[in-house]
């Protein structure tokens, strides 16, 4: 595995709350798709779930060439984008990490989906980073 490149600290945050991000993939007809993903980093990696044989996971195993962006709710001029390539993906057996990622977005202990969805999580590694905070001028107290 290459080393991710790092998150900037001032942009660390962006990864560390519970924000959601937008995935862009690349369908056949070099169409984008964007979703909006809940996520969790760890070790320099970005990490994602979601069900087996959707629209999304067919796109990734064929083109695991991705991007994200994290839009910051408190500053809208303020975000994170990331573009790398799905290293990993592995079946959530069990629904740990889904489960893990309720309890983060939803302060639940365990995810609403139907029992016999298979679920899969998916592994970001980080190729290039950009973390932006725009001017934005403070608004007028008129």
């Amino acid at each position: 595995m290459s080393t991710p490149i790092q998150i900037p600290d001032h942009a660390r945050d962006l990864v560390d709350r519970p924000l959601l991000m937008t995935l862009a993939t690349r369908l056949g007809d070099d169409s984008i798709q964007l979703t909006p993903i809940w996520f969790n980093f760890d070790e320099g990696c970005i990490f994602f779930n979601t069900e087996k044989g959707r629209l999304k996971d067919r796109i990734i195993r064929k083109r695991p060439r991705v991007s994200i962006i994290i839009l910051d709710p408190d500053n809208r001029a303020r975000w994170l984008a990331v573009r790398g390539t799905v290293i990993e993906i592995t079946d959530d057996t069990g629904w740990a990490h889904i489960n893990f990622l309720a309890k983060r977005y939803m302060g639940i202990e365990k995810f609403g989906g139907h029992p016999d969805e298979q679920r899969v999580r998916y592994k970001i590694l980080p190729e290039h980073v950009t973390a932006a905070q725009m001017y934005a001028p403070t608004p007028s107290a008129d």
